[in-house]
């Protein structure tokens, strides 16, 4: 090939890539300065831990919110960002102050009309719980997404950053509308009735055993598996102090005075349950005394994973079946604890809390 022949051989390959490439980003959603505010309300947690590069020592809730939306790298092109503390805590030490705080701050982030959707930060342990409770207190009007991390902020390949980024893009797609409360954690979407944290150590460290996640974020946008589920209807968080929920974990050879010792002075009890929620026939005893006094007692499985329903009780018969309970369906044993801690800000009968159960405890 003669050298003229090359030079044109060479100038029409490059023109046919300039060609290519701008088809390619025409067909590509142009990115632009964003319009949308999305208000990050943070609680600490390994999201904003610090510590050292590999991450295996670090302390909790030791980096700002301002900090943690500094270090989203492009951010301003996804949505407008604003920022608030809420906590800066260990996630093992939310409380229902902190709920109560973040419960407000919510609310107020909705009445803003400038604002597209809320990104929650928050320590994984107790991340499911936080996020369930607010399913069941904010209205399902602009999305939220409760997002954490299993690496600290300062750890090589930190998991935060993507997280925050994948959380932001689901509150601000049109997708996410009506879908309410959801969890996003390595580019996995979960609704949080379904949700929990399966594994201590790994960045896939939450899964949805009976349901599996509702969508990803995959190619910078949120993709879901289906359309928005029907959300639970809106319980009330009164002004009083929530009610005292015991949880009795059932193991083999348990006594009535280990679960009457666990249960004193509460207003409700959730079972962790052996297998569709059974206990041993001593806690059995404690149960029914429990129940003869009013105090609603829910069976949920210890594992975390299956539909537990209400069942009738057999006459003459010393099955668990004994004592009338009310199925929690498929809340782990921590969720039920939240929803029957809502439901008892007011006086209801066996039924009606059954029905909240059934409404709220699963996603059928």
């Amino acid at each position: 090939m003669s050298e003229g022949q090359a030079l044109h051989s060479f100038t029409w390959m490059m023109a046919a890539t300039a060609l290519l490439a701008g088809t390619a980003l025409h067909a590509q959603p142009a990115m632009s300065a964003a319009t949308g505010h999305v208000r990050i309300l943070a609680t600490g947690g390994t999201i904003a831990g610090r510590g050292n590069a590999a991450g295996t020592g670090y302390r909790s809730g030791a980096v700002s919110v301002d900090d943690l939306i500094a270090a989203l790298p492009g951010v301003d092109k996804i949505a407008r960002v604003s920022g608030e503390q809420i906590a800066n805590v260990p996630s093992s030490d939310m409380d229902e102050a902190i709920w109560r705080k973040l419960h407000a701050r919510a609310l107020a982030a909705f009445a803003d009309p400038d604002v597209a959707g809320i990104v929650v930060t928050h320590g994984t342990d107790t991340l499911e719980e936080t996020a369930f409770l607010l399913s069941l207190i904010l209205p399902p009007t602009k999305p939220v997404v409760v997002v954490g991390a299993m690496r600290p902020s300062t750890a090589v390949s930190a998991d935060g950053p993507q997280n925050m980024l994948d959380a932001i893009r689901v509150v601000t797609a049109l997708a996410s509308a009506g879908r309410g409360v959801m969890v996003v954690m390595n580019d996995s979407i979960f609704d949080p009735r379904s949700v929990t944290k399966f594994d201590v150590n790994r960045i896939e460290a939450f899964t949805a055993p009976s349901r599996g996640p509702i969508g990803h974020v995959l190619n910078l946008a949120p993709r879901y598996f289906g359309p928005p589920q029907p959300q639970p209807a809106v319980l009330a968080l009164g002004e009083a102090k929530l009610p005292r929920i015991a949880v009795v974990y059932a193991y083999a050879g348990q006594t009535e005075d280990e679960v009457r010792d666990i249960a004193r002075d509460a207003d409700g009890v959730i079972v962790a349950g052996v297998g569709t929620g059974g206990v041993s026939s001593g806690a059995r005893k404690a149960l029914r005394a429990l129940v003869a006094k009013n105090i609603p007692v829910v069976t949920t499985p210890r594992q975390g994973h299956g539909d537990v329903r209400r069942a009738e009780p057999a006459a003459q018969s010393d099955d668990d079946d004994r004592v009338p309970t009310i199925g929690g369906r498929e809340l782990t044993p921590a969720k039920a604890r939240i929803l029957l801690m809502l439901a008892l800000q007011q006086p209801r009968t066996m039924a009606e809390l059954q029905t909240i159960f059934d409404r709220a405890g699963t996603t059928n």
